[in-house]
């Protein structure tokens, strides 16, 4: 349903350099006092004027992120030993090493991370969704009914934005005041959108990406949930569900898991 953009892929860049002894002379620091929410951010005098990335390696897995002032970058591939790198724009796909770290990350609780707001999930207490899904959760009891009452409004309200797929631009992450706004994105924000209110009602939620088996060529974005009555992860796309909803059609909220591919999760 939509492109893969830099936040969303393996970055190809070129990372150059050695990260032995840059550490004291780094430009950037890492702020650690989050770790216990499953996120961290960095802090550097240069933020706004330099282009650079943060890339989170764990085991064989990297996730890279553009880094900007004040961003919450997730721990989300659970307890263990993270590497850090953060590398600086040379030219074209390349990038210089300046400061690696090693993080240990021990959880008491490894859903946390799914609870925060991070750069393609970014919200808080003023977002309007968020407001919107308070409303919407007034009276429910459990987090099931919370999720079916977001899933019900996102599915009825959000038109999917065709032209807006065909257009975006690289490092694309959803503006969630907008979607909200304008009742029209593409499955990135659907995803998102349904995330950040998820999360601000407290119920971990993950923005997954990858492949759904009836369009096994196309990039889709989707979510799991956990519920805590059933200790499960469930899995709800509320980008397909709207077009079948907004047709007429009846569709269960929750899919089976087989039929998705998981490339990165958030």
């Amino acid at each position: 349903m939509f492109k893969k953009l830099f936040t969303m892929t393996l970055l190809a860049a070129l990372l150059i350099g050695s990260p032995k002894g840059i550490e004291a002379a780094a430009p950037y620091i890492i702020d650690r006092s989050a770790l216990d929410k499953g996120i961290i951010t960095v802090a550097g005098s240069d933020l706004n004027d330099t282009k650079a990335i943060v890339r989170i390696s764990k085991d064989n897995n990297k996730y890279d992120y553009y880094l900007t002032n004040g961003a919450q970058y997730p721990l989300q591939q659970g307890n263990g030993t993270y590497s850090i790198t953060i590398a600086q724009f040379l030219s074209e796909n390349k990038y210089k090493v300046v400061s690696q770290e090693s993080i240990e990350l021990k959880m008491d609780d490894e859903n946390a991370v799914f609870l925060q707001s991070i750069p393609m999930i970014d919200w808080n207490n003023n977002t309007k969704a968020v407001a919107e899904a308070k409303r919407l959760t007034s009276d429910a009891m459990s987090d099931r009914e919370k999720t079916a009452a977001i899933y019900s409004y996102i599915v009825r309200s959000i038109q999917y934005d065709y032209a807006k797929a065909q257009s975006l631009d690289s490092g694309y992450t959803p503006d969630l005041d907008a979607v909200y706004d304008t009742s029209k994105g593409i499955c990135y924000d659907y995803a998102a959108l349904f995330a950040a209110m998820a999360r601000s009602l407290n119920i971990p939620t993950r923005l997954a990406m990858g492949y759904e088996a009836s369009a096994p060529a196309t990039f889709h974005a989707w979510n799991q949930v956990y519920l805590k009555d059933i200790d499960q992860w469930v899995t709800i796309d509320t980008t397909y569900d709207a077009a079948r909803v907004q047709n007429g059609q009846d569709t269960p909220m929750i899919k089976q898991a087989a039929d998705y591919t998981i490339t990165q999760i958030y």
